[in-house]
């Protein structure tokens, strides 16, 4: 690659940066954009490049509202759009999962429609994964719905046709929960994607991860001499997670996104992380077993003392003293929430990432971090985990200079009851907006703010986007350069029960506010919410070289902008969870 200008700008101060030869471990040297990993993931940006633009960040102009089939629009949850060319044209069509999934041409003309019901029931909550599971040349899309079902779709000849095998079900101890989390990737390396789906499975024998192989099937690994999915199973001895460590383990409902891919140990297969609403994170190899956190960790208790755990097996505590006085010396008082807060993950999805540059890669997570009863949040724990690398030493134990969580300010306290709108999911985004060498968390969080926290544990900025508004919430952030200098822009969508509370925010990198837009068409009677819930996907629709921004709505449909004077050579987070496999890897992933 050759030399390359790039205008960074770190806490208000340019610089101008020289990249000679510049290269991203997460993806060799620049693959450009819409490049396909072997695994059938776009690959975001790696090495954001200038196209010689010097002009400041032009306004996004609304081209369309998009409703579907009909004058009114379903509602939207938290399903990003996909943004993908499932007929290999040239230019991308728009996936839209709504409680209907449609999908639409660059132009806005509605070519398919799986109405609710079909082969899922009721909304679809989590980003749909596009993606050609099986190699075979025919992209495929895969929605969660509720009561137990998940359904596959083939784009051939133009339309959507349910792919061989499915719908696949998420029915167990006699519970059809929804799938509120969807990740995909291959987890064994065999050149087939598989496909993880959460549930809100609250049963005492119920299952929330489920994976599935490309034809439907629950995967099952080679040579695994047990069911390898799927997880939590009721089985004791080799593969059971009634008797693991002595203890054994469990779950509760995954409510909110709650799965991530990547691999977090020394061999080439994949790990899939889950979080659960309770205080649990655990990560499962592709045979289901769950991995083993440090023997820091051990279990306290009188029946197992001493037992090794599972990353999935104990509560984190925010303070690192607690956890090391009550997993490591088995000492003092057992830790009291009137008195220290502990991590209830609820809604935070794991990201998987580089944080520090050494080659192996971490888990990032926001949870919650709470006191008393009934449980109230004090703020977002900025976590990072690292993974069992090497004898496993330091395996689920914070990364050095993390010891010390940092946390935002306390959100609202909700009453009991109050759901609407929903909190937004504080999902960690991973990209390098600062221009050297290593990646920022950028998250929007229920506080009424936008942080980004350098790779040191330190807050970078803090942006105030509900401006004193109550039940004010933002999507998931995208990391884009709008205006072809190189350096990213921040782009995330809000949303309230206020009339017009709907909005598209465009942050520079320093989090100053470029555009703050109230969207057009909103509806003021919607009883969920009115605005933007998903994390905005941008992207070249067209093929004319300038970037759409594609917002999915709580009450008006699909919109779409475009974003006048910019390029596609810098989207490292394009779309919710990174990519369109929904796995939470972005460019700062170590492959």
């Amino acid at each position: 690659m050759t030399n390359a200008y790039v205008v960074v700008a770190r806490r208000g101060v340019l610089l101008l940066a020289v990249l000679a030869g510049c290269s991203s471990k997460s993806g060799g040297s620049d693959p450009g954009p819409d490049i396909v990993y072997p695994d059938g993931s776009v690959a975001p940006t790696p090495v954001c490049l200038s196209e010689g633009g010097g002009a400041p960040v032009a306004m996004p102009v609304r081209v369309r509202t998009l409703t579907g089939d009909k004058s009114w629009a379903e509602t939207g949850w938290f399903s990003s759009p996909g943004l993908a060319d499932l007929d290999g044209d040239g230019k991308k069509e728009i996936v839209a999962p709504f409680y209907s999934l449609f999908v639409f041409d660059s132009a806005g003309a509605l070519l398919g429609t799986i109405k609710e019901g079909a082969y899922t029931e009721d909304r679809i909550y989590a980003p749909a994964v596009v993606a050609d599971l099986d190699g075979d040349g025919v992209m495929d899309i895969v929605a969660a719905g509720n009561k137990g079902t998940v359904g596959a779709y083939e784009w051939r000849n133009g339309a959507l046709t349910i792919k061989a095998g499915w719908p696949a079900s998420t029915t167990s101890d006699g519970q059809s929960p929804e799938g509120r989390g969807m990740a995909a990737g291959d987890l064994d390396g065999d050149g087939k994607i598989e496909v993880v789906v959460t549930t809100t499975n609250t049963a005492p024998d119920g299952a929330q991860v489920f994976v599935f192989s490309p034809n439907g099937e629950l995967f099952q690994p080679a040579g695994a001499s047990f069911a390898a999915w799927p997880r939590y199973n009721t089985r004791t001895g080799p593969g059971g997670d009634a008797d693991t460590n002595g203890q054994g383990q469990d779950g509760y409902g995954c409510y909110g996104l709650n799965v991530g891919i990547g691999n977090i140990d020394d061999d080439p297969q994949q790990e899939t992380i889950v979080t659960y609403d309770n205080h649990f994170i655990n990560a499962f190899k592709p045979d289901g077993t769950s991995v083993l956190a440090s023997p820091y960790f051990t279990n306290r208790a009188r029946e197992y003392e001493g037992q090794r755990f599972t990353w999935g097996q104990f509560i984190r505590w925010a303070d690192p003293v607690v956890e090391e006085n009550h997993y490591h010396l088995h000492t003092g008082e057992w830790p009291d929430i009137e008195q220290t807060m502990w991590l209830q993950w609820t809604d935070s999805p794991p990201t998987v990432a580089d944080l520090d540059g050494d080659g192996r890669n971490e888990v990032i997570g926001l949870p919650n971090a709470e006191m008393h009863e009934p449980y109230e949040t004090q703020g977002y724990a900025f976590t990072v985990l690292q993974g069992a690398h090497g004898d496993g030493s330091r395996s689920a134990m914070r990364m050095p200079g993390w010891e010390i969580l940092p946390m935002s300010s306390k959100p609202a306290v909700r009453a009991s009851g109050d759901w609407y709108p929903p909190s937004g999911v504080p999902a960690p985004v991973l990209a390098n907006i600062l221009g050297d060498a290593r990646p920022e968390i950028i998250a929007t969080l229920n506080d009424g703010a936008a942080y980004a926290m350098s790779p040191d544990a330190q807050l970078l900025w803090r942006h105030d986007y509900a401006k004193g508004a109550s039940k004010t919430f933002a999507s998931e952030p995208a990391v884009v350069d709008l205006n072809r200098d190189g350096v990213p822009e921040i782009v995330f969508g809000v949303y309230s029960l206020e009339k017009n509370g709907g909005r598209l925010v465009v942050l520079d990198n320093t989090g100053q506010e470029l555009f703050d837009i109230t969207l057009e068409n909103q509806d003021d009677g919607g009883g969920n919410g009115i605005g933007v819930p998903a994390a905005p996907s941008v992207a070249d629709l067209d093929g004319d070289g300038t970037l759409e921004i594609v917002l999915l709505t709580f009450d008006h449909g699909v919109d779409v902008y475009t974003v006048p004077g910019s390029g596609t050579q810098c989207l490292p987070w394009p779309t919710g969870r990174g990519n369109l496999l929904r796995n939470g890897q972005g460019p700062a992933y170590a492959r």
